[in-house]
């Protein structure tokens, strides 16, 4: 019943989004559950309106978030909010923001028309639709989502990075972290149970206990998890395997510095050496330059036969071609992607033809909080900045993450 009324209210929600702005996003995106779940998620931001929460920066970074080193006022073209331009979100949530923050005036993307207006700030899908189109003029972007490699590379965004003041790009990186680590770790226990095999058996009316013999189950206890990229995510899906009893290794372009519960993180020029001892890969790189296909045919080559790959990040990171290789000889034992390259993957494509794969469609940060804490993101960012205070989840739009 709780699920039920949950969808009578999505929909209701729904209906007060333009129908126009909804089949942009499908037709461009995997995206639309964001879209139908930013637009009935309006409670959460009733509760931050009324009781006016400020979280600490322990309870920020807690969440995953980064805080700037410096203040968003120190920034050169910073200027106070006036007018922010909105995408994704409903008639009833727009009326919260423009209550919640009264100094300033928050409008529709789909509802903008009139080139005359000038916007201080948009806040959007960026690089799912059109939208930042319209507030060429912002001082600052932020996006619902983590991944940004979409947004840094729009012609409207390359001219904001190219002004001599430059842009301020916000992400939201970390909302949902923990719900993406758990979709992890349930693709790593099913490919190591063997549970998608058995459950093509079920849909066969099969009772078959061949497949045990087969070497198709194993454990994961007292094995080695390599993760690549120890951000958000990948703490989130480290410190759940060290409680399965894995060993985890971790590997981030920054620094090689970690929770307690990873044992040694290394630089990404040590990711082969690093792969070589893992029986469990989980690709939680963003997408960028220098990670574009960075998992390819060496990587493959150097994993272990019984290593299982798990890509959540970015499906442009993973050589497609490689990969299918890799599974079709044997090299790995197995792959869980809820990211691929093409995205969505067309019905033809090789990869859903591979008995050892499991593949789910780009909704791994589906579920639990992660849409509530969106929103609380969004509005936390916004007090921020309008109080010149640091941003939460600054981008680097040089590095793209």
């Amino acid at each position: 019943m709780e699920n039920a009324h949950h969808l009578h209210q999505t929909q209701t929600s729904l209906k007060l989004i333009p129908m126009k702005s909804i089949q942009k996003v499908i037709n461009k995106t995997h995206l639309l559950p964001i879209l139908i779940l930013l637009a009935g998620c309006a409670s959460p931001l009733a509760t931050i309106a009324k009781d006016n929460v400020i979280p600490t920066p322990d309870e920020l970074r807690a969440n995953g978030y980064t805080i700037a080193e410096k203040k968003i006022s120190e920034h050169a073209a910073y200027r106070p909010l006036k007018n922010v331009l909105v995408d994704s979100v409903n008639a009833e949530m727009l009326a919260k923001m423009n209550a919640t923050f009264s100094d300033i005036t928050f409008v529709s993307a789909a509802e903008q028309t009139s080139p005359s207006v000038s916007f201080d700030a948009a806040l959007l899908l960026c690089g799912f639709n059109d939208s930042l189109d319209k507030a060429p003029n912002a001082v600052w972007v932020h996006a619902y989502t983590a991944g940004v490699d979409r947004c840094v590379t729009l012609p409207t965004m390359a001219q904001m990075i190219a002004r001599e003041e430059g842009v301020i790009l916000t992400n939201s990186s970390g909302t949902a972290a923990p719900v993406i680590a758990e979709h992890t770790i349930a693709m790593m226990l099913t490919l190591s149970r063997g549970m998608h095999r058995f459950r093509d058996e079920q849909a066969q009316s099969q009772w078959s206990r061949e497949l045990a013999g087969q070497g198709v189950t194993t454990v994961i206890d007292g094995k080695t998890m390599l993760v690549l990229g120890l951000g958000s995510i990948g703490k989130e899906v480290a410190r759940r395997a060290n409680a399965l009893g894995m060993r985890v290794l971790a590997t981030r372009n920054s620094s090689r510095e970690g929770p307690d519960y990873v044992e040694y993180v290394g630089l990404s020029n040590e990711t082969l050496k690093l792969a070589a001892q893992a029986d469990v890969i989980v690709n939680a790189l963003p997408l960028t330059d220098s990670t574009r296909g960075f998992v390819d045919a060496k990587f493959f080559e150097t994993m272990r036969a019984n290593g299982l790959y798990l890509s959540v990040g970015r499906g442009g990171t993973t050589d497609t071609d490689a990969l299918i290789s890799a599974l079709e000889s044997n090299s790995i034992a197995g792959a869980g992607l809820d990211v691929t390259d093409p995205e969505p993957l067309p019905s033809d494509h090789p990869l859903w033809k591979q008995t050892n794969v499991i593949i789910t469609p780009h909704l791994s940060g589906t579920g639990g909080e992660s849409l509530t804490k969106v929103l609380e993101l969004t509005f936390e960012n916004i007090r921020r900045y309008q109080a010149g205070e640091a941003m939460l989840n600054s981008v680097d739009t040089k590095l793209g993450y």
